[in-house]
């Protein structure tokens, strides 16, 4: 009987329980299916709306407002020119595509429509007269057939001056697998086929899979195969041709899907009749064994107490017990039914609330309203975005609570045209809108409606995009585009080949010197340093001097794109003022040697004495030895030739003084640093004996080779040795020892060291050491140290100063010495 009763309730409930289930799938499938085809729709249209903005993009690039500005542009031509797989000279060197997607044709207008320019991806015939004639008069997109094939033409205006002829900008892009798959590619799904439908002979123009959905075929050929969701696109087709969008989804994907649900419900239902089945057959078994001892029990008191037998079932009257469990059995199947249908709500309930985080997830503001223009229901990122919340926004009016006063008529004419007109299913066209937020900040929004058709109203879906940041990115791309024209500075554009293919105002004067115009090749020396910047891929520095300006220019590569960018500056000022500075520089230290010549008179004339007196003496000796007719002539020639003697060493002192005090110009020559380092302490010999200081010569061995001006060498080792001498007037007379030493450092670099024995440099007074003006004399400028660095520095040397209290001083000069110099006779 449990099972009789199980096998009723199964086969009551499952036809029924599969048909609700049935029309439940049925119904979201539905809307599943409508929403899915709204989705690729509007992927299709924005993908369509993309390439307006790229048509615009490329008819503002400066490549071809510069060829329409151009003379060549206002010649009148006979044939168009065309260009094979060969970009003009207009275009810019990346392709124009989205995606995997590329124009068939890109064609250049003049203002009667007829083609100036064609390029070509394939040279195949084309009705270019044919779809020019469809220019809708201003910039726009209009989606045709032509040749029975789908075409999207795309027309932007260049800018151009008001006195030229004006220039239109057309691309042609063939709608076909690669485009409609392109348009969907967020989405991936092997089972759904977008398609364009010849709507009124229900044709296949295009589809995104030609091995399922081919070309040519006819709408019902494809029903027992697919689910089909066609719609009308009213933005961009042309008004002659009746396009559809069609959206194919798979019967046998839809059905195995429907199959699954209904053999996974049917297997709960069987397992809910089993377990059904097993406890109404336990209960049905405990209590006939119950009832089965009772009459036992009142038979028995019957036989005892009255003494007659009363016939007992020994297995009691089953129907009757299975009357009595009937209605507990119903209770249970209804407790059963009312589960799943606990169950089919709950899944229900999470759909929508799937649903739901998906639109407060969006980065639109979608808001819901009726005919009127009153808010139904919004999503999280409407609030977010205008900082209302959704209880402040239901019942009102959306332009009245969101939209600027003077934007408020648009927006309810077009829900005013809809409203009007049933057969308007489609989005509208993006509008663009001023809307307030809710502390009154006002922001720029893009605004898309969708109606929603329902049985006895129609709602509309208003997305709302806040567009602030991309106003700002171009605003920031138009300020950046006119960045290097409006450059007081040149800034020049070459490729790889040499050309110049960009230069601004400010680079007449380079262009002037290369006798160049723009989009001419440069020089060979200067192609081959272009070459060389691409190929080594760094920033290169050459300094350019004209005929009146000197340019310090900068070569930037961008390897990726083949070009150099050459940044101009002009340093002629800066040239000048360092010649300036040299020249001023060379005068001081003239100025320095005279005074040190100065301080040095009273040596220098104890030093011309001594040869004077001797050449005296000899001639004196000669004459009287003559008077006196004694001496043989042997005596007087060696007599002569001591005079000659002391007559070239006093010449010899007069040079020197001349080359020390001369203000002859800075020339670099080869000498030897030991010799350098003698001819200097012979100049200190008089002050030094009278000084009481002991000049000490350490010199390295072989000699050391360097490439200086030697009168500025002369004069930094004069002051530092009178330095030294002067510092060591205030030790005792038979501690001042002046030692100087000459040694390599290492194979580029040899170093004079100039050490004394000195009461040593204090720390205060050595941070202030080579500052001009700065002296610890009395009577001393306070120019000597700091002339003799800065000497030393336009050497490319050193000087470093190392001191001890109570030890001394050690002047290190370090200079550079290359390995191939060589000394004469070394």
């Amino acid at each position: 009987m449990g099972l009789l009763c199980g096998l009723i309730v199964w086969l009551v409930l499952d036809p029924l329980q599969s048909r609700a289930l049935g029309e439940i799938f049925q119904k979201e499938l539905q809307q599943q299916l409508e929403q899915r085809a709204r989705d690729s729709r509007h992927r299709f249209q924005q993908y369509l709306g993309q390439w307006r903005l790229t048509a615009t993009g490329l008819a503002q690039n400066w490549r071809l407002v510069e060829y329409v500005k151009s003379p060549a542009w206002a010649q009148e031509r006979e044939k168009p020119k065309t260009y094979l797989n060969r970009l003009p000279a207009w275009m810019a060197p990346a392709p124009v595509s989205l995606g995997a997607v590329t124009p068939s044709q890109i064609v250049l207008l003049d203002q009667d429509l007829e083609p100036r320019e064609i390029f070509h991806r394939q040279d195949l015939p084309f009705p270019l007269e044919r779809a020019a004639s469809r220019y809708p008069g201003g910039d726009g997109a209009l989606l045709t057939t032509l040749w029975k094939a789908p075409f999207l033409l795309v027309w932007a205006g260049v800018a151009q001056p008001v006195e030229s002829k004006a220039a239109i900008l057309m691309l042609i892009i063939p709608l076909d697998t690669i485009f409609l798959l392109d348009s969907q590619q967020a989405v991936a799904d092997d089972e759904t086929v977008v398609a364009l439908l010849e709507g009124d002979q229900q044709r296949i123009l295009a589809s995104s899979d030609q091995t399922k959905v081919t070309a040519n075929m006819l709408l019902e050929q494809l029903r027992s195969r697919y689910l089909i969701t066609s719609q009308s696109i009213t933005d961009f087709a042309d008004w002659d041709q009746n396009v559809q969008f069609s959206t194919f989804v798979s019967r046998k994907r839809v059905e195995a899907t429907a199959e699954r649900i209904l053999s996974t419900e049917r297997r709960e239902r069987f397992l809910g009749a089993l377990a059904f089945v097993g406890v109404f057959s336990l209960l049905f078994f405990l209590v006939s064994m119950r009832l089965h001892r009772l009459l036992n029990r009142i038979a028995s008191f019957g036989r005892r107490a009255l003494g007659i037998n009363q016939p007992v079932s020994e297995k009691g009257n089953q129907l009757l017990l299975l009357e009595a469990w009937i209605p507990d059995f119903f209770a249970l199947v209804s407790e059963a039914v009312e589960q799943a249908r606990l169950r089919h709500e709950l899944q229900i309930r999470e759909s929508e609330a799937l649903k739901s985080a998906l639109l407060d997830s969006s980065l639109d503001s979608i808001v819901t309203v009726d005919c009127s223009g009153m808010v139904v229901e919004t999503n999280g990122t409407a609030e977010r975005t205008f900082g209302y919340t959704r209880e402040q926004m239901l019942g009102e009016s959306l332009g009245v609570k969101l939209f600027h006063p003077d934007d408020r008529q648009q927006f309810g004419k077009l829900l005013q045209r809809y409203n009007q007109s049933a057969e308007l299913v489609a989005a509208s066209a993006p509008l663009q809108l001023r809307a307030f937020d809710a502390q009154g900040d006002e922001m720029p929004v893009e605004t898309v409606v969708m109606p929603i058709l329902l049985e006895h109203t129609t709602l509309f879906t208003v997305y709302i995009r806040d567009i602030s940041a991309r106003r700002r990115a171009e605003r920031e791309i138009e300020s950046l585009a006119t960045f290097a024209s409006d450059n007081p500075s040149p800034v020049l554009r070459v490729n790889r080949r040499g050309v110049i293919t960009y230069a601004n105002a400010a680079s007449a004067p380079l262009l002037a010197y290369w006798s160049l115009e723009p989009q001419q090749t440069l020089p060979l020396y200067w192609r081959n340093l272009v070459l060389e910047t691409l190929e080594e891929g760094g920033v290169r520095e050459i300094e350019l001097s004209g005929d009146e300006q000197i340019f310090s220019l900068l070569l930037a590569p961008f390897s990726e794109q083949e070009y150099v960018h050459i940044y101009g500056r002009d340093i002629t000022q800066v040239r000048n003022a360092e010649q300036q500075s040299r020249q001023h520089q060379s005068e001081l230290v003239h100025v320095c040697r005279v005074s040190t010549m100065g301080e040095m008179a009273t040596g220098l004339a104890h030093e011309l004495n001594q040869p004077l007196a001797a050449i005296v003496n000899f001639a004196s000796g000669c004459v009287r030895r003559l008077q006196a007719g004694i001496g043989g002539e042997a005596e007087l020639v060696d007599a002569m030739a001591q005079i000659t003697v002391q007559a070239e060493r006093a010449g010899e002192i007069i040079k020197r003084l001349r080359s020390l005090v001369g203000k002859n110009a800075s020339e670099h020559t080869l000498v030897n640093l030991n010799d350098l380092v003698i001819e200097v302490a012979s100049f200190i010999e008089y002050d030094a004996a009278k000084k009481g200081v002991d000049v000490r010569l350490a010199l390295e061995q072989g000699g050391l080779p360097v490439r200086v001006d030697l009168v500025q060498i002369e004069q930094v080792l004069l002051n530092l040795m009178r330095n030294a001498m002067d510092a060591m007037q205030q030790t005792e007379a038979d501690q001042r020892i002046l030692v100087l030493s000459t040694s390599r450092l290492n194979v580029r670099e040899v170093a004079v060291m100039i050490s004394d024995t000195g009461p040593g440099i204090p720390p205060e007074v050595m941070e202030k050491l080579f500052d001009p003006f700065f002296s610890t004399k009395q009577s001393g400028m306070g120019m000597g140290l700091a002339i003799s660095y800065r000497i030393i520095e336009d050497h490319n040397g050193s000087i470093r100063v190392t001191s001890e209290k109570g030890k001394g001083t050690l002047f290190s000069v370090q200079l550079p010495s290359n390995p191939d110099l060589k000394l004469p006779g070394l």
